[in-house]
């Protein structure tokens, strides 16, 4: 009976931040572009960013429609001063001085350019992780078509950041299940995966010792 108050205690650990946390859905990969299904829904874009590297994400976008997407800096060591510049490309936008732009970049469209500023931090209570808060866009997109958020560092610096995007928080109930692994895959991007094996070492040496006392007083 002990054995199985411990199981059902550690579930419900990991489970609980499910019926109260305020989250993005986690969007995880280390392709140089990718697709933005839509703009509505919040997702959160968790990327390593190699030197004199680009990232590209596009959407298709409709005259009026909203769009959100924000950079957040994971507060780890070492990155206390990184930062990524974005720019967004698309249709009827102003020509943007090519200058500011990385060498690779979507030709024949307007752009505008949002370098990197100091902004609120960010304390994602469902991983309980801290993020440094950088720049933003809100704004309604001015015409059918096309569109190209391209994220940089313009000194060449490797790094992490976080780019979140929509403002609708959808998640579906096999979601459940999946909260904690996106909760691993977190804190394993944070840096602190020998943590978690520490912990988790520990609990399975916690259940197997709980295990044998019980055979040998059976």
């Amino acid at each position: 009976m002990k054995l199985n108050r411990l199981l059902i205690f550690i579930a419900f650990v990991l489970l609980i931040p499910t019926s109260s946390a305020s989250a993005h859905h986690p969007m995880w990969g280390d392709e140089d572009t990718t697709i933005i299904d839509n703009l509505t829904t919040s997702f959160a874009f968790y990327r390593n960013l190699p030197a004199d590297k680009i990232h590209v994400y596009t959407f298709i976008g409709k005259r009026g429609q909203n769009l959100h997407a924000g950079i957040n800096i994971p507060a780890v060591k070492g990155l206390e001063n990184y930062s990524v510049t974005m720019a967004l490309f698309g249709p009827t936008l102003p020509e943007a001085n090519h200058d500011q732009l990385p060498p690779e970049h979507p030709e024949d469209l307007g752009a505008l350019i949002f370098p990197s500023k100091v902004s609120a931090d960010f304390f994602e209570s469902f991983t309980q992780t801290l993020y440094w808060g950088r720049q933003s866009i809100e704004m309604t997109l001015p015409a059918n078509g096309e569109y190209y958020l391209v994220i940089w560092q313009p000194e060449g610096l490797a790094g992490k950041y976080v780019m979140d995007s929509g403002h609708d928080e959808v998640f579906g109930f096999g979601d459940l299940f999946l909260f904690p692994i996106w909760w691993v895959q977190v804190h394993v991007f944070f840096g602190q995966g020998a943590y978690l094996l520490a912990g988790a070492a520990i609990i399975l040496g916690f259940i197997a010792f709980t295990i044998i006392k019980r055979r040998k007083t059976a």
